[in-house]
């Protein structure tokens, strides 16, 4: 089954370290990018949340957001540097000594004093609390997954409704190159005839000529390998799931061997049908830029 590479979900659980909120969402992009946002107290956790992500999603952007809900935070301890301060201390002293200040010196003075006071976070280990944080990311994955899988079941029967429509314009140009290679071959005949002036054309040279035209003309080959590269396609969308970049590939191939049949048939009927084809075509590139 096929899945679009546009998604979101949400999961949430109850945790030792407060509620946990995951939000999960994928757009287009050509390769895999994955972009966590994470508390502070929860950074540990990056690396596995990442490695879950390439489990689930092999193409996309990938944003994952967690929040949490703090029942507490680590405990900040404070310190000062009296080393410093005594310095701070010295230092004002002689400004207001040499400057014959009154004022006195104060505590507020040194408390303003940069790096006098430091701040240091006592952060606990939030390991033991990983069973029940991913809960909430599996949730989240879950529900993405299925938005993933609901749009790609629609891109899905718009490109089987084209692929269809691509076959029959195939089909039909397949039928009409003999017309066409003959309609040529009654040209060339009496354009011969009105230059010899009503005399009769030398018949095994006349037929040495079509068969060359006919040759040149010959289409089998491109129509044969659109038609292959068509089942392939074909085959890749019921049974395939990451095939998003193998579709984009084929539709290049079938693109070019459907424009090489329209310039060597040399006929505006069919050079008609393959502009019908390549229109398809890239509606059907359109839908697969978003599968992943």
């Amino acid at each position: 089954m096929l899945k679009s590479m546009t998604g979101f979900g949400r999961g949430e659980s109850e945790t030792g370290l407060g509620k946990i909120t995951v939000e999960t969402r994928s757009v287009n992009h050509r390769y895999s990018d994955i972009s966590i946002k994470l508390p502070r107290r929860l950074a540990p956790f990056e690396v596995r949340i990442k490695e879950m992500v390439r489990s689930e999603v092999s193409r996309g952007r990938i944003d994952v957001s967690v929040k949490l809900d703090s029942q507490g935070e680590g405990k900040l301890q404070l310190s000062a540097d009296l080393h410093l301060a005594e310095q701070y201390y010295r230092a004002l002293d002689a400004v207001r000594e040499k400057l014959q200040l009154r004022d006195e010196i104060t505590l507020a003075m040194l408390a303003g004093a940069k790096d006098l006071i430091t701040g240091k976070e006592d952060v606990e280990d939030v390991d033991p609390y990983w069973q029940e944080i991913e809960p909430a990311l599996k949730r989240s994955f879950v529900a993405m997954d299925e938005m993933r899988r609901t749009e790609g079941r629609s891109i899905a029967r718009d490109i089987r409704e084209r692929v269809e429509r691509i076959h029959q314009q195939i089909e039909a140009i397949q039928r009409m190159f003999p017309v066409s290679v003959e309609a040529h071959r009654d040209r060339l005949h009496d354009r011969l005839q009105s230059l010899l002036n009503g005399l009769e054309a030398d018949p095994v040279r006349f037929q040495q000529e079509v068969a060359f035209l006919a040759e040149r003309m010959d289409i089998t080959e491109e129509i044969v390998r659109a038609k292959s590269h068509l089942a392939q396609f074909s085959t890749l969308i019921e049974n395939g799931e990451a095939v998003g970049r193998k579709l984009d590939f084929l539709i290049q191939e079938i693109h070019r061997e459907v424009n090489t049949a329209g310039s060597k048939a040399n006929d505006a009927e069919i050079s008609q049908r393959v502009v019908e084809v390549k229109s398809e075509l890239e509606k059907v590139r359109e839908q697969v830029q978003n599968i992943e």
